[in-house]
């Protein structure tokens, strides 16, 4: 038995043998509407991303003992930026 699914652009039923895990399985019909600006527009506004999660990550607040500095530590926001980078990817620039 085969197990059915859709197209992810269109739901037209297709009968993958082999599903990805992770990946979005599309009919031929939409795969071939996918043109190169639709690739490079969703490249440029991922790499945006990165470079705005990547400032994001950088912001660091100083540790402050009896009036001293005495180190920086990543903000609340960092931590959540550098989450977000780990899950798509962001060091692999």
């Amino acid at each position: 038995m085969r197990k059915q699914t859709t197209c992810y652009s269109c739901d037209k039923p297709i009968e993958p043998e082999w599903l990805p895990e992770g990946e979005f399985i599309v009919c031929d019909e939409c795969s071939s509407d996918t043109d190169e600006k639709t690739v490079e527009k969703l490249q440029e506004q991922l790499n945006t991303a990165k470079k705005a999660l990547t400032e994001i990550a950088s912001t660091r607040q100083g540790i402050w003992r009896g009036g001293t500095l005495v180190g920086y530590e990543a903000t609340e926001d960092a931590q959540f930026a550098i989450d977000a980078l780990a899950a798509i990817g962001g060091d692999d620039e």
